[in-house]
């Protein structure tokens, strides 16, 4: 599994196989896509709607994938699969954050250490420096609902899934300078409302 950070041309060039043999009747090339892209999409929506269940994240990841499929005949050949896939694999997240906005808040997140581990962001051999990591992911995925929605956006596909500045914007669909602004004022909401929870990782 490679993130979008490791993304290269070979990759590049794998995906854009596997769309042409999909278009032309290849049942397993699709399967493959679905294999490789889907530890990413977890942990995507997992980031974004913390407080969905295992259960609800794998029907969001069918609904995805069913979504990407369908609209593979509208994908132009030389153009990064990724960015074109997350763009969609967006669009569902907020229709399903649309149609929640009238519940009431939910009780306190939990923490679901499966992510981080599926991206492999955080890869650590040492037990002390694991929980340190896995508590300040906690934390941050706690502080990140206080962030307005185009700042969570932002941060979770900059910070967390690894895009670029440029793969941030093209999937969000909003320019380079936007995406600057946004990590900047989201990161400094998040590190002023780590501070007023007093996290220390030397406690």
């Amino acid at each position: 599994m490679y993130t979008k950070s490791e993304t290269d041309g070979k990759h590049h060039d794998l995906d854009t196989q596997l769309v042409y043999r999909t278009l032309h009747e290849d049942k397993e090339a699709f399967g493959q896509l679905v294999s490789s892209y889907t530890p990413t999409f977890y942990a995507l929506v997992k980031r974004m709607a913390p407080d969905k269940s295992p259960e609800s994240i794998e029907d969001d990841l069918q609904e995805i994938f069913l979504r990407i499929y369908r609209a593979l005949p509208t994908f132009r050949e030389g153009s990064p699969f990724f960015s074109w896939a997350y763009t969609i694999a967006i669009n569902w997240i907020r229709s399903q954050r649309r149609k929640e906005r009238t519940r009431k808040a939910v009780s306190p997140i939990p923490y679901d250490e499966e992510a981080a581990v599926l991206q492999g962001n955080h890869h650590t051999d040492a037990p002390e420096e694991a929980a340190i990591v896995a508590e300040a992911e906690h934390l941050v995925m706690q502080a990140l609902k206080e962030l307005k929605p185009a700042y969570r956006e932002v941060f979770i596909l900059r910070m967390m899934q690894g895009l670029s500045v440029t793969d941030t914007a093209k999937v969000l669909r909003i320019p380079e300078g936007t995406v600057k602004t946004y990590l900047h004022r989201g990161r400094r909401k998040l590190r002023d409302w780590l501070v007023k929870h007093h996290w220390n990782p030397e406690d």
